[in-house]
């Protein structure tokens, strides 16, 4: 349905970067075939709750570590492409460019504060990125680029800054139609599951509280981000 409704409002291509899973490539190449409209694989990591995200590009095979370094390392080992997103928000990196991230999004669709705060001063490359976690989310925020049409060129583009953020951040009525969404498919419709979440998260900010190392969504891989909602 997300790559469906992404054909209708006239995107080209999208990333799915669900938190903390992988679209395996296969599937995205069967729904690239299917809506004739590029689907990247993707991944946004870091624990949902208490460490800083970070996303990955045409990643393959799962990754996490709690030290973004080692992260950074394997993405740029596997080819990907690792993005800064919301750097200036709670849970982003704001000194991206120190650490060595291809990109920053500088225009987040849910996250003005943090993208009137991006100065960029070593100009590495920008994307815009919806973080859409439902259809009405979408479309509103993209990444405007200079590409064949296949994931490489994709990827190839934002190394070399052949890109640039559009849009606009998504107005707030249309972010408000996520969380009734939010509440039918995630709560009401999985009441056992968000209740463990709710818990999980819990126990982890506790326990970050008293300076021990929070599990991570390896160790716990049913603590997921939220997903697009099927209608």
């Amino acid at each position: 349905m997300v790559v469906k409704h992404a054909k209708k409002i006239g995107l080209d291509a999208i990333a799915i970067t669900d938190h903390n899973r992988i679209l395996p490539p296969g599937e995205a190449r069967r729904l690239s075939r299917e809506f004739g409209l590029l689907v990247i694989p993707g991944m946004e990591g870091g624990n949902i709750a208490v460490r800083k995200h970070w996303i990955a590009l045409g990643i393959s095979r799962y990754f996490e570590s709690p030290a973004i370094g080692a992260v950074l390392s394997f993405l740029r080992n596997e080819g990907c492409v690792s993005v800064a997103p919301h750097p200036h928000a709670r849970l982003g990196y704001a000194n991206y460019a120190d650490l060595g991230f291809d990109a920053v999004e500088s225009l987040n669709g849910c996250e003005p504060g943090s993208n009137a705060m991006v100065r960029n001063p070593r100009r590495i490359p920008e994307l815009g990125g919806s973080d859409a976690h439902a259809l009405p989310m979408m479309g509103h925020t993209w990444t405007r680029l200079e590409a064949d049409g296949t994931i490489d060129s994709i990827l190839d583009a934002v190394h070399r800054g052949m890109c640039a953020p559009r849009g606009t951040t998504i107005p707030f009525p249309d972010l408000l139609r996520f969380y009734p969404l939010y509440v039918r498919h995630r709560i009401l419709g999985e009441p056992r599951a968000a209740v463990s979440r709710a818990c999980q998260v819990m126990r982890e900010i506790r326990t970050l509280g008293t300076a021990k190392s929070p599990c991570t969504a390896v160790e716990h891989p049913w603590i997921q981000g939220e997903q697009h909602p099927s209608p």
